[in-house]
């Protein structure tokens, strides 16, 4: 089967520590079997979001990312902004692909997705916006963020591993943060915790509060193991801070998703979350980290925005 309508490679050389540009060769190859494509490489930090928008004025009907987490997360946005019809896909090169895993889409076996692009195998998800901010598979606060901060200066380590060892690292030295964390169904609101006392009072804290669009986070983690990435909902997961036996425990049971059903963890599907600080916090989204705008963290749904490959 040969492509008939417009495909676009675009390149990040430098995702997964320059995995992409090692494996340009294969992914141009399977795509070349099935049909004319073109390629596009961005050449400095945020060149992704304006090459895709690039790719929707241009018709293309598929934008073929080959990249991590970070260059996936950054042209998915744009997509969805520009609103156009041009449906992402994936070609697995980064150090967590964290979306493809829950897609479960053949992202790392380049010529069966090639056969996927050619026929158009196209599915709509939904996507969270945090702070304005478009991501497709997580946003959180807490532990995770102190972890994200930590990997930008490993050298030695990579991929999941990378992840799992600088959160074990971490796991006894984090001390924890307290916020409010309203969240809104349907039909109602109600605030699941209010951590932050301004008075001097007793303040419950968290040890993270992660957003989930997809079951996956850090490469490791199932996160939240019943999320759907086209429910018209986000899988809230909250954790409250706890000894070290007990975060020792949390920690062991993430992988496979076990740390949902522990007392100290509050797990919902809601259609917006807001969190609540003192001040402006650190948060990560798709694993890349932002310093919020505001004191208030509002974080909500934007159902089947996207088209993806799958």
């Amino acid at each position: 089967m040969t492509l008939s309508a417009p495909v676009r490679l675009l390149v990040n050389p430098a995702a997964g520590r320059g995995r992409a540009l090692r494996r340009l060769e294969t992914a141009q190859h399977a795509l070349a079997r099935v049909g004319p494509f073109d390629v596009v490489t961005t050449r400095s930090a945020g060149d992704e979001s304006r090459l895709a928008r690039d790719a929707v004025a241009d018709g293309v009907s598929t934008l073929v990312v080959l990249g991590g987490d970070g260059t996936i997360s950054r042209v998915a946005a744009a997509l969805v902004e520009s609103g156009g019809d041009t449906a992402l896909a994936i070609l697995g090169a980064g150090t967590g692909n964290d979306l493809a895993k829950s897609l479960g889409a053949p992202v790392f076996d380049y010529a069966a997705m090639a056969e996927r692009i050619a026929m158009r195998e196209v599915r709509r998800i939904d996507v969270g916006e945090i702070d304005g901010r478009v991501f497709v598979n997580a946003a959180g606060v807490g532990f995770d963020v102190a972890v994200l901060e930590r990997t930008l200066n490993a050298r030695w380590l990579r991929g999941d591993v990378l992840y799992a060892v600088t959160a074990l690292g971490q796991l006894f030295s984090y001390r924890g943060f307290a916020a409010e964390v309203d969240v809104a169904a349907a039909e109602k609101s109600d605030t699941l915790v209010a951590a932050a006392d301004t008075g001097g009072g007793h303040a419950t804290r968290w040890l993270t509060v992660v957003i989930a669009n997809g079951q996956w986070f850090g490469g490791t983690f199932r996160i939240a193991p019943d999320a759907s990435l086209s429910d018209g909902a986000l899988d809230l997961v909250a954790i409250s801070d706890a000894s070290p036996l007990r975060r020792a425990q949390l920690f062991g049971g993430a992988p496979f998703g076990r740390h949902v059903l522990a007392a100290e963890v509050r797990y919902a599907q809601q259609q917006r979350v807001t969190l609540r600080f003192a001040e402006p916090p650190l948060y990560q989204a798709d694993g890349e980290l932002y310093k919020a705008s505001g004191a208030v963290l509002d974080v909500r749904v934007r159902p089947l925005a996207l088209s993806v490959i799958a």
